[in-house]
């Protein structure tokens, strides 16, 4: 039975091991350890930030960003015009961009690593089944000792502070969204610049689904031969859904999905999901995580 069952885990799966991975722990955490990156998160993004981490990056307050830097827009006619003026407006620029970027990433793998992770099991799971982990943690290696080369981190897993882990929105970007658009050969080259600049935060910060279920297709094309899929604390957002549009496109049609659910907001929100990716509810079995054994 083993290589005919997949298991998806999501942070839920992660929390009702009493796992402190909640976004608002991360809050927390940066609260605590860098104030200045704590302020500009605040600055920079609306108050749904701590809630939904991710996809809230696509709503990095750029007016903000460029009023501020456009202080450091020396005139070149200004009598205190340098040669460093040719730079100060990009560099201002990029110094927020990157504190919003490089500094968050630090902390979130510092913030991963440091999260305590149990050792006593709880639920009862098949170590030899096929493991698609949405998280970045260790929870199914630490406490369910499933083997390494059984599981697919499809984000990575935050092994130290070197890992590259995939964190982002679910925003393609494009051309019509493009700041870069509006240069002409009026545009001031450093205001030229800084929309590059603030283009590149936007690709940077896509989490590109397609280019991975790309890199893992061997992954999903071994799931033709599955019967069974237990969906474990994923809240099946807008921004993941493709993957569970792609499992579907290669298990067996017959396949039954035991999905788990935090709430019965959730559960009628899994309900429309599954409905609107072609499962029939026939195929589907709802449950909640508390009581699933």
């Amino acid at each position: 039975m083993s290589n005919k069952r997949l298991y998806v885990i999501g942070n839920g799966f992660d929390l009702h091991h009493g796992i402190k991975s909640k976004y608002s722990d991360f809050k927390e955490y940066v609260e605590l350890n860098d104030s200045d990156l704590f302020d500009s998160l605040e600055k920079y993004f609306p108050d749904e930030l701590w809630s939904d981490f991710e996809q809230t990056l696509e709503y990095l307050d750029t007016d903000t960003m460029v009023d501020e830097a456009t202080n450091y827009l020396e005139p070149y006619s200004s009598e205190n015009w340098s040669d460093a003026s040719h730079h100060d407006y990009q560099y201002e620029l990029q110094k927020r961009i990157d504190t919003v970027t490089v500094d968050l990433k630090k902390h979130f793998i510092d913030w991963i690593l440091q999260i305590e992770i149990p050792t006593t099991p709880i639920l009862t799971l098949d170590i030899n089944s096929i493991y698609l982990n949405f998280n970045y943690t260790s929870t199914l290696e630490t406490v369910y000792q499933v083997e390494f080369h059984k599981i697919l981190y499809v984000h990575n897993k935050a092994f130290d502070q070197n890992s590259h882990l995939i964190l982002g929105h679910g925003r393609e970007f494009n051309d019509e969204e493009s700041f870069s658009k509006h240069n002409d050969e009026d545009t001031d080259v450093r205001v030229a610049e800084g929309n590059k600049i603030l283009d590149e935060y936007f690709k940077e910060t896509y989490k590109n689904t397609d280019s991975i279920i790309t890199e893992h297709r061997d992954f999903f094309i071994r799931l033709a031969n599955i019967e069974e899929i237990f969906v474990l604390g994923h809240s099946l957002s807008d921004v993941d859904i493709k993957y569970f549009k792609t499992i579907k496109q290669f298990v067996n049609p017959d396949t039954i999905w035991t999905v788990t659910y935090y709430g019965e907001n959730e559960r009628t929100r899994h309900e429309d999901t599954l409905r609107n990716i072609g499962l029939h509810d026939s195929k589907v079995r709802l449950v909640a995580l508390k009581d699933l054994s």
